[in-house]
């Protein structure tokens, strides 16, 4: 028995290690860094694909913005979809820079607001191409915009909305308008900040220059059309009509051809400033028009203004 009892030094050790065991349990394992808690709200997002019509009405809009824009920015190069999602609002709204270019936008009969939004930074190369600057990317330096800039945002915002009412009326009948201006994301308190938006996101690309821009729809303003909207698929009637709207926009050469001559290299050589080349045609003759150096049209000669034209009088088969 007397060789089964401990020390006190034994007893002291033991004592020592039951209570290093005690602090170990209390202590809390340290996280991974880098490590970020799980958003519940990243698994709601879905893809605003699913509601075919709203998808087309985007569609449509976004294919007619350069066209629509081009009065106001000569400069434009393309608009782009950039893609389409569902998230939350007070997510949405995070992410603006202050200030930002947000359109109020009311599309009647929806109920609630949706807002149509432009980045600082394409307003400021905007603004610049208007009064005959570069487009180059400008800083921007968190102030409010000016009149003048606050002018120019909502003439933008017109004419995208102009565009966005006659894409829509393709699907249903809808009057979209214009019904205020804000500068502060942190101000707008016309939706909740868990309330769902469906947000299409896109670039708007200037030479030497580029911006994004955002059309925001909350999902409750949306959601007594989103069966109508499901519904409706494009038709190849469609699909032939963007096609052939597409072919319009592409750029043609087009040559009024005045006359012809020969002469040999050596008189070409001696040609000097104030040399008159003698045409073999009259100037009562008709004249030919070329497209893509392909001859179409017959044409007379004729002056508009200060400047030279033809009438076009006869299809060339």
């Amino acid at each position: 028995m007397a060789d089964q009892i401990l020390s006190q030094e034994e007893v002291e050790l033991l004592l020592q290690t039951l209570g290093k065991g005690e602090e170990g349990e209390k202590k809390k394992p340290e996280e991974p860094a880098g490590v970020e808690p799980l958003d519940p709200n990243m698994f709601e997002r879905i893809a605003a694909g699913r509601i075919s019509g709203l998808e087309l009405i985007f569609e449509r809009w976004l294919g007619n913005l350069k066209r629509a824009l081009a009065p106001i920015v000569v400069s434009i190069s393309g608009v782009y979809k950039e893609g389409s999602s569902i998230i939350r609002f007070s997510e949405f709204i995070q992410k603006l820079p202050v200030p930002s270019a947000i359109g109020i936008v009311n599309i009647a009969p929806l109920r609630g607001s949706c807002f149509l939004v432009i980045d600082p930074k394409l307003v400021y190369s905007v603004v610049s191409v208007v009064f005959g600057g570069t487009s180059r990317p400008y800083r921007i330096e968190g102030k409010e915009f000016t009149r003048i800039e606050l002018k120019i945002i909502e003439r933008l915002l017109k004419a995208m909305l102009s565009e966005l009412e006659i894409a829509w009326n393709t699907i249903m009948e809808v009057k979209v308008s214009l019904a205020g201006i804000e500068m502060n994301p942190t101000l707008l308190t016309v939706s909740k900040p868990r309330e769902k938006v469906i947000l299409l996101k896109f670039n708007i690309e200037l030479e030497g220059s580029s911006g994004l821009a955002y059309l925001a729809i909350p999902e409750e303003t949306i959601k007594p059309y989103i069966e109508l909207m499901k519904g409706i698929r494009e038709s190849e009637g469609d699909s032939a009509d963007r096609m052939l709207q597409a072919l319009k926009d592409v750029p043609v050469k087009l040559d009024a051809i005045l006359g012809y001559t020969s002469i040999t290299l050596g008189e070409v050589l001696e040609l000097k400033e104030g040399d008159t080349l003698t045409l073999k045609k009259s100037v009562r003759e008709p004249i030919e028009v070329r497209v893509q150096d392909v001859e179409k049209y017959k044409a007379i000669l004729g002056q508009v203004g200060n400047s030279k034209a033809v009438k076009i009088y006869n299809y060339s088969e």
